[in-house]
C-alpha cells in the first residue's frame, strides 16, 4: 500500500500534464483586466478560486458546481447592493430574470446562463438512471465518455465565468 506521499508524486506523475494543459487554457481564456471585482467578497473570491483549481485537476462536476454558485453569488450581492433584500435567498433562475429585466445581462449571456444551470441541475439533482438527462445516458447515445462530457460543460462553465467576470467589474 501507497503511503500519502508516494500517492501524491504518483498522481503528479500520472496527470500532471494535462493539468499543465488545462492551466494554461485558463490562462489563455482570463481576461486581462487591471483589476477585478469579487462582489460577494470573500466567499465569492473563494468559489472563483476553487471552481479554477478544481478546473486544472480536472475535477469537473466540482467546477461545474462552484461555478454556478460564484456567478449566483455575483448576481445576488450585486441585487442586494441595490436594495433588492428580497432577492437574498432568491434561486438562480429568478435572480437570472431579475438581471435580464434590469437590463444588466443581455439575452445571449441570459442563454449562456441557462446553459450552465442545466449542466448542475443535472449532476447535483437526482434523475431516475434511465432518464434522458443523465450523464451516462447522454454518454451512450453520444457515443461518449461522461468524463470527456463533463470536460466540455466545464470549459463552458469557465468562459462563462470569465465573462461574467469580466463585464461585472466594468459594469458595477
Amino acid at each position: 500500500m501507497m503511503n500519502a506521499e508516494e500517492w501524491v508524486l504518483r498522481e503528479d506523475s500520472l496527470n500532471q500534464k494535462d493539468r499543465i494543459k488545462r492551466l494554461l487554457w485558463l490562462v489563455d481564456q482570463t481576461p486581462s483586466n487591471d483589476f477585478w471585482i469579487f462582489h460577494g467578497g470573500f466567499v465569492t473570491k473563494s468559489l472563483f478560486e476553487e471552481a479554477r483549481y478544481c478546473f486544472v485537476y480536472g475535477q469537473y462536476l466540482a467546477t461545474i458546481t462552484l461555478g454556478l454558485s460564484f456567478l449566483e453569488h455575483t448576481m445576488a450581492s450585486i441585487h442586494y447592493a441595490t436594495g433588492r433584500d428580497d432577492l437574498e435567498r432568491a434561486s438562480i433562475s429568478s435572480l437570472m430574470k431579475e438581471s435580464l429585466s434590469k437590463g444588466w445581462i443581455n439575452k445571449n449571456e441570459y442563454d449562456h446562463l441557462e446553459k450552465v444551470r442545466e449542466y448542475r441541475n443535472k449532476i447535483l439533482h437526482f434523475r431516475n438512471p434511465g432518464d434522458e438527462d443523465t450523464i451516462e445516458f447522454i454518454a451512450i447515445t453520444e457515443n461518449e465518455s461522461p468524463y470527456s462530457l463533463l470536460e466540455v460543460e466545464a470549459h463552458f462553465v469557465m468562459k462563462t465565468i470569465f465573462h461574467f467576470l469580466s463585464n461585472f467589474s466594468e459594469r458595477f
